[in-house]
């Protein structure tokens, strides 16, 4: 398949990372794409399997944004770190944003900085311009949740933070989000 610029496409050995819009093609071996739950990939043409995606069915608004964000300011990250279990029985509002958590998931705060995830999960511990709940209940940071979407510029930044928050949800874990 030609891969072109502004093409949605879909990676059949990766369905999970879900529809790409691709973002640049170096007119040969190489191209990257900003997948809805994959993040920014730059894959081999020659390996990779991207199908192209039409129609409704390339509707997505978070492609959207990734289209038209400019990537040369991608100063922005998410990150995701674990809370301890017991605030779903502690905090009746963690509780009630959840009503579908798996128990046995992990509980999740989900945010975005300017900063790098370590800095900003050290500056919640110290209550600067912390979530309380990531104050009193953060255990560790998760990288293998967030890594791929990172480093991405601060609109798209902004709307992929409740989309990752859902992700979660979607997955059976227990996500803060402000």
């Amino acid at each position: 398949m030609v891969v072109a610029g502004g093409l949605r496409v879909c990676c059949l050995t990766k369905p999970e990372w879900g529809i790409g819009h691709v973002l640049a093609d170096d007119g040969g071996s190489k191209v990257t794409v900003f997948f809805a739950a994959g993040g920014k990939r730059t894959l081999d043409t020659k390996t990779a399997e991207l199908d192209l995606v039409t129609g409704p069915a390339a509707a997505n608004p978070i492609l959207d944004v990734a289209a038209q964000v400019n990537w040369q300011h991608a100063h922005h990250n998410l990150y995701v770190i674990e809370l301890r279990p017991d605030i779903f029985a502690r905090e009746r509002r963690f509780a009630e944003a959840n009503p579908h958590w798996i128990p046995g998931h992990l509980c999740a705060y989900v945010g975005m900085t300017g900063l790098t995830p370590e800095e900003r999960f050290q500056k919640h511990r110290r209550g600067e311009k912390d979530a309380w709940y990531v104050q009193k209940y953060g255990q560790r940071l998760l990288p293998d949740l967030y890594r791929h979407f990172n480093r991405m510029p601060y609109d798209l930044a902004k709307t992929m933070e409740p989309e990752l928050a859902r992700l979660l949800r979607d997955q059976g874990y227990a996500v803060w989000q402000n």
